[in-house]
């Protein structure tokens, strides 16, 4: 075979593999990012929601005591607010993995609720947190790895948040 048109094969072979896994890349990642956006648009509607359901309990803006009454309402509006009917219906799988461990943290709390509002504003804060960064409200620079659990723990955090009440 002559040395010019095995070259030009395998050039010719060297760019459509090339040019199929680039373009296999891009159609993946066009499909990821229209994934996250239309995550982050159902999450932002009914993580509002919720975030509404918790002002009573948040650090700013909570000019009335937490009363075992307001404890239990939130509970209760927790309990049959949409988002927890929805994610047992299977429509509703919006939780990220550290949303519903705060989720669940915050339901445990309330239900053992000793009137010491410093007992629910840190776990409040910890599902604010987690629901901010699931929906990009609180935005980190793009080569930052993911919010972990360890991060809504920091005791400094709450530490200061207390002292300042």
């Amino acid at each position: 075979m002559d040395p010019e048109v095995f070259s030009a094969i395998i050039a010719g072979s060297v760019s459509l593999v090339v040019s199929t896994v680039v373009a296999a890349w891009a159609q993946r990642r066009k499909l990821e990012l229209d994934y996250d956006v239309a995550l982050r648009t159902e999450r932002l509607a009914e993580y509002r929601k919720l975030w509404q359901l918790m002002e009573p309990i948040g650090w700013y803006g909570g000019t009335h005591e937490i009363t075992a009454e307001i404890a239990k309402k939130l509970l209760a509006d927790i309990d049959h607010s949409h988002i927890n009917r929805s994610y047992f219906e299977g429509g509703g799988l919006l939780l990220s993995d550290v949303s519903y461990q705060s989720f669940e943290e915050l339901q445990r709390a309330l239900d053992k609720y000793d009137g010491a509002p410093e007992h629910l504003r840190p776990v409040g804060s910890k599902l604010r947190t987690a629901l901010a960064y699931d929906i990009g409200g609180r935005k980190r620079p793009l080569l930052r790895p993911r919010i972990r659990q360890q991060e809504l723990e920091r005791p400094d955090v709450i530490a200061s948040r207390l002292s300042s009440k």
